[in-house]
């Protein structure tokens, strides 16, 4: 085999191995699956809750406009808490209403 073959091997085998490298990378832990699932469940009913991140270890990050929007969402996070596996506790920011 000529080196400009064994080059061009090296290079697709390489390229071959970094993108199935960044397909896993992009995909959610299970912590994040389940802390997905959660937030649909509890802000589905709430209009001034927005979600922005979820934590690779499964911490919910979102924003509010009303205080007791706020409330209802982190109560029920905290019984879906209780009811099944344990996540990060979720940590909410206020902003100025629309």
């Amino acid at each position: 085999m000529s080196e400009k073959a064994r080059l061009t091997r090296a290079a697709v085998i390489l390229a071959a191995a970094v993108a199935g490298a960044g397909c896993e990378y992009f995909r959610d832990t299970p912590e994040q699956k389940l802390a997905g699932q959660r937030w649909r469940e509890c802000a589905a009913p709430l209009r001034d809750v927005k979600l922005d991140r979820v934590d690779t270890d499964g911490r919910i990050r979102f924003t509010y406009v009303a205080l007791h929007e706020r409330n209802r969402a982190m109560e029920c996070l905290e019984a879906a808490g209780r009811s099944g596996p344990p996540l990060p506790p979720p940590v909410s920011e206020a902003v100025a209403s629309k």
